[in-house]
């Protein structure tokens, strides 16, 4: 992703004609005075594309976040522990059980247990972030319509200022 405009168009030019469906009509209706401040409307564009840079840039930083996590076998519990190389190790056995087992079978069945947790919980996470970003994401794409249609309006208001005519004034002007 990333941002359209490094510096926006001019509100002098005449803005570029979209491929719109729509008829087109050459009456105009009556909308009376426009109050137009073009100063507000461009601090407030330049405003919009300062803070969209800097979500763009968040977005991206999360986004390489959740990837790596997504693809990530083991980010969400330890591994699967090895399958044992040899029999039971008599030697750290614990005595008087009935059930002897070693410290290292009891930590790889530990293990096992929190490595099945986690994919597990993997399993449901993984879709689930990947779905905020998906909104995120479209939340930035309407951020940009928003800005394109701040610059639009304060381009045609331009259009039409230049083409607006005023009567002369009546009488003559003293100075």
């Amino acid at each position: 992703m990333s941002v359209g405009w490094d510096v926006p168009p001019s509100f002098n030019l005449d803005p570029e004609m979209g491929s719109g469906t729509g008829a087109t009509s050459k009456e105009v209706a009556d909308s009376g005075p426009i109050l137009f401040d073009a100063k507000t409307v461009r601090s407030t564009e330049n405003t919009l594309l300062a803070e969209s840079r800097n979500a763009v840039s968040g977005y991206e930083t999360l986004r390489a976040r959740v990837d790596a996590v997504v693809h990530a076998p083991a980010f969400w519990g330890p591994p699967p522990p090895d399958e044992p190389i040899a029999a039971m190790n008599w030697g750290s056995a614990t005595p008087n059980t009935g059930y002897y087992q070693s410290k290292e079978d009891r930590d790889r069945q530990d293990q096992q247990v929190l490595a099945d947790i986690g994919a597990e919980f993997a399993r449901h996470i993984a879709p689930t972030m990947q779905k905020a970003l998906s909104l995120q994401s479209n939340s930035l794409a309407l951020l940009s319509n928003l800005i394109a249609m701040i610059n639009r309006a304060g381009q045609s208001y331009g259009k039409v200022d230049r083409a607006a005519r005023f009567p002369d004034p009546q009488g003559t002007l003293e100075k």
